[in-house]
């Protein structure tokens, strides 16, 4: 066979901190219509190609006494050649990677499948963030938002190395709490004192 489909629980097991997916409980509760992404690998990447598609599936029906569902593929695949738009998928909530959040849902976020800078001292085990504030962007996929875990240096952040661009819907499956300030204009900045503290929006802040 051309692919498999990633299990992306274990992906998540050996990259905590990189690799996040949405809970468990979440995966297993997908209904008729619903929207997920499954990660297409392929068996024999080109040399200059990707590593898999990253392409979304519509749910149709979920196996009676299984945790199997069937969907339809909604993206036509450019480096997979068995498969085609349309076509019938079956996975189970160990391959889903990212679930599309309706509109009416309190989680839903207009910037969601944007991305961000992130300090990896967020992403560390243990870490999170702790100040957080939005640039204008000159992309059209990042958000404009800028994490950090609030100790780092001037010297720490200029280092390319030290900061991962992240997809904010994939950081709200690692913090659920990010949620209000991500929803902050051009210009807002937040911060709180630890993981439990209400998020404080700084008035002043000017960048």
């Amino acid at each position: 066979m051309e692919w498999h489909l990633e299990d992306v629980e274990r992906a998540s097991l050996r990259n905590p901190n990189t690799f996040f997916i949405p809970s468990l409980k979440e995966r297993q509760k997908q209904k008729k219509g619903d929207l997920v992404r499954l990660h297409f690998v392929l068996e024999q990447s080109a040399e200059e190609g990707p590593r898999a598609e990253r392409m979304w599936v519509e749910v149709t029906g979920k196996k009676r006494w299984s945790q199997t569902y069937t969907g339809i593929l909604i993206n036509q695949p450019v480096y997979i050649k068995s498969l085609q738009i349309g076509d019938i998928v079956e996975f189970e909530p160990r391959h889903i990677a990212r679930i599309l959040i309706p509109k009416d849902d309190p989680r839903w976020l207009d910037i969601g499948e944007q991305m961000a800078l992130v300090s990896n001292k967020c992403l560390e085990e243990g870490g999170c963030v702790r100040w957080l504030y939005r640039e204008t962007p000159d992309r059209e996929d990042d958000s404009g938002w800028r994490l950090f875990e609030g100790t780092e240096s001037d010297a720490y952040s200029s280092q390319a190395s030290n900061i991962s661009v992240v997809n904010l819907y994939a950081l709200l499956d690692k913090d659920p709490s990010l949620i209000t300030p991500l929803k902050g204009a051009f210009g807002t900045a937040f911060e709180r004192e630890n993981r439990n503290s209400p998020w404080i929006e700084i008035k002043d802040w000017n960048g």
